[in-house]
């Protein structure tokens, strides 16, 4: 069965993270491209190194930044050349123009991942969310059951299925905590704090910087990933006096050295579905801290890690300073061992390709 995953960039993020995964551990990864709507496949690659790997399944289409026709036919014509059997579209942009070029195709069958419902608060992207799945058929999977109750209650539309995220637990194993912190020039006398998510609103960075004066001085925070607020944040850490306690490591291509290096991996989103790098992280034996919003709450439990409420610096920080003394390593590997699988996560989406195509 040949596959087209449709992603909005090769930005490096859990959702672009889990589409690639997704293709490479199917039963159909040698009949399975991955295509993106903005972008060029040589800037792709120059942010996200690993996409080399597989540079011939690489499709972008560079869109401009506004709504673009001439993409529906680019998708035709990939859909035919390549013989595309399932489009499987990833979030609000990909799921529109997937929907509109299966008008066209009648044949493929349209698959779409739910990984948060966030966007549906918007009158305008739930208009646009009801109207697609009035006009074409689409089959609805959530990353996590809170997001398949959510979209539902903001669309009323159920999902056909809700599947986990998964991650390559292979590739996500604890290291030396010496040696990682050596490799990405972390000091080795400090308790870290980590966050892995790319530098944008939402994302509680700012969040984090704003709470460090008031949290031992032998506390120092990492972030992985860019984004358009570096700057900002960064500005907000020389007048918060604490530039010298916050690590900027940009892209990190060796994720398992960034959570190794790490104390905690706190992840304060205002929004998520299921983020990879909980799962990640957790799979490196690291404890969570982070908000209870979308599935987190479905992976993390109380031997793991601490939830708190959004919107609360003071539950943070107390989260932080607890965690701090939780027990790590191998006994929150093996919780996420039976539960985040890519493995798993692939053979769930492949047989759910098979029943579309009998």
């Amino acid at each position: 069965m040949n596959v087209l995953h449709l992603v909005q960039h090769f930005k490096i993020g859990g959702l672009e993270k889990m589409a690639v995964t997704l293709m490479q551990k199917s039963q159909f990864a040698s009949t399975s491209i991955i295509v993106s709507l903005e972008g060029n496949e040589q800037e792709a690659v120059s942010e996200w190194p690993a996409l080399a790997l597989f540079e011939q399944k690489l499709i972008s289409l560079d869109k401009a930044p506004r709504f673009d026709l001439s993409i529906i036919k680019k998708l035709t014509e990939i859909i035919k050349t390549h013989e595309i059997k399932v489009i499987h579209s990833h979030h609000i942009g990909p799921m529109l123009y997937a929907s509109l070029a299966c008008l066209t195709n009648t044949q493929v069958k349209h698959v779409s991942t739910i990984h948060d419902a966030w966007y549906l608060k918007s009158f305008k992207q739930r208009l646009i969310t009801k109207a697609l799945n009035k006009l074409t058929k689409i089959h609805w999977v959530a990353d996590a059951q809170v997001v398949a109750n959510e979209f539902y209650n903001e669309t009323a539309i159920t999902a056909d299925k809700t599947i986990l995220n998964g991650i390559d637990l292979q590739q996500f194993n604890h290291i030396n905590e010496a040696t990682a912190r050596l490799k990405l020039d972390l000091p080795a006398d400090k308790k870290l704090i980590g966050c892995s998510a790319r530098l944008e609103p939402g994302k509680g960075h700012l969040d984090l910087i704003k709470l460090l004066p008031l949290l031992p001085k032998d506390i120092e925070l990492v972030f992985a990933g860019n984004g358009s607020l570096r700057f900002s944040l960064l500005s907000a850490a020389v007048s918060l006096g604490v530039v010298e306690r916050v690590h900027f490591l940009g892209n990190v291509q060796h994720m398992q050295l960034f959570y190794s290096a790490i104390n905690v991996m706190c992840l304060y989103s205002q929004r998520e579905g299921l983020p990879l790098s909980i799962l990640e992280s957790m799979a490196c034996g690291k404890v969570i801290v982070a908000t209870d919003v979308g599935g987190i709450s479905e992976v993390v439990t109380e031997e793991q890690g601490i939830l708190v409420k959004p919107n609360d610096s003071f539950g943070l920080k107390i989260a932080l300073l607890k965690a701090l003394d939780m027990k790590y390593g191998l006994c929150i590997r093996e919780h996420i061992l039976s539960i985040a699988d890519a493995n798993k996560m692939s053979e769930a989406y492949d047989h759910f390709y098979n029943g579309l195509a009998s």
